[in-house]
């Protein structure tokens, strides 16, 4: 099967992607029967181009020298991100622009504009799962189109591929994790002694976190996803702004080591559960046994665990996490779609 793929961003995640489909081109078509060319590439900074077969190594490489993809033989330019959503030729679009936490835009427009012209759509933000997913999803289902999103939290870990196709007839109750790399590796560096100053700049050393990293110290980037988790899985309706998330600026060296005096480990949890007044979100730093998965994770690991009603208690651990899994979350999420898009093609 031929799939024709667009990409909206084209940042360090899709061009990591980019070198696995490449990487990976001989297995896609043997194991599933999966043959690829791009069409289109949007970019903020490097240019938006059009094309039968753009040369993705090619594409790559000139974004990586900083030169505007326009220049590239045999590409026709395009204004920007929402007029090649409009005229490219695409079977999937990957949407892999930055996060806007106050509204998910423009992501939820790029991705609504993919939708309403009847194209799958894979998408590694998780803002537009956390602001418009019931819109979005229903405008997939009406036009019998794919919305994914497998990597918009912990990466590539099959969290919702997980729901979906391996707990049948089971619901998820509720959910508690560290979902945030940077605020659990200054609070491991903390651990150890260091300042949070000093613990922050390793953070900041690694690429883990931005220069400015109050979403994440703040508990705005964990409260997202677990809006996003909830929404997908639990059947809400909620936004960011529902919770009001408590971060670790507060924490101390102290408060550590009188934890880890009592058998404790301090870390920035999510957490959702069903109360009689409805569903609610918390975010906020919580004393953890050593033995939990809660305390278990350390550096830039992460944990979810679900709570189901037929399975209990399901814990999904992802250590040391990096941009190739959120790549092969893209992956991953276009050979679902292949799969599906094959199915309907067999149906008499």
């Amino acid at each position: 099967m031929q799939l024709k793929l667009a990409f909206v961003g084209f940042g360090n995640v899709a061009r990591a992607f980019a070198r696995m489909l490449d990487e990976r081109r001989a297995i896609l078509a043997e194991q599933y029967d999966i043959n690829w060319r791009a069409t289109a590439i949007a970019t903020g900074n490097h240019g938006c181009i059009l094309a039968s077969n753009i040369d993705l190594n090619e594409a790559v490489a000139s974004v990586e020298r900083g030169e505007n993809l326009t220049t590239l033989k045999d590409d026709l330019p395009a204004a920007n991100s929402l007029e090649v959503i409009e005229r490219c030729d695409a079977d999937i679009i990957f949407e892999t622009s930055p996060l806007n936490a106050e509204d998910g835009e423009p992501a939820v427009s790029h991705i609504r504009g993919a939708l309403a012209r009847g194209i799958n759509v894979v998408t590694a933000n998780k803002g537009p799962v956390a602001f418009a997913y019931r819109e979005l999803k229903s405008m997939a289902d009406e036009r019998n189109v794919s919305f994914r999103f497998e990597g918009t939290v912990m990466d590539g870990a099959p969290i919702f591929n997980l729901a979906e196709y391996c707990l049948p007839a089971a619901r998820v109750k509720g959910f508690y994790g560290v979902l945030n790399s940077t605020t659990n590796l200054i609070l491991t560096e903390m651990e150890r002694g260091r300042p949070f100053d000093d613990a922050l700049k390793i953070a900041q050393s690694m690429g883990v976190a931005e220069a400015n990293a109050d979403y994440d110290i703040d508990g705005w980037d964990a409260a997202v996803k677990a809006v996003a988790i909830a929404n997908v899985l639990m059947n809400a309706d909620l936004r960011p702004k529902d919770v009001h998330p408590t971060g670790i600026r507060n924490i101390t060296i102290d408060d550590l080591k009188e934890a880890a005096r009592e058998g404790f480990a301090i870390r920035l949890v999510a957490r959702a559960e069903t109360t009689s007044a409805g569903l609610a979100i918390k975010v906020a730093p919580e004393r953890a046994p050593m033995a939990s998965a809660i305390a278990s994770v350390r550096g830039t690991s992460n944990v979810l665990v679900l709570e189901t009603d037929l399975m209990g208690e399901l814990a999904i651990f992802e250590n040391d996490p990096g941009v190739e899994q959120t790549a092969y979350a893209l992956l991953s999420d276009m050979i679902r779609i292949q799969e599906i898009i094959g199915t309907a093609r067999e149906r008499p």
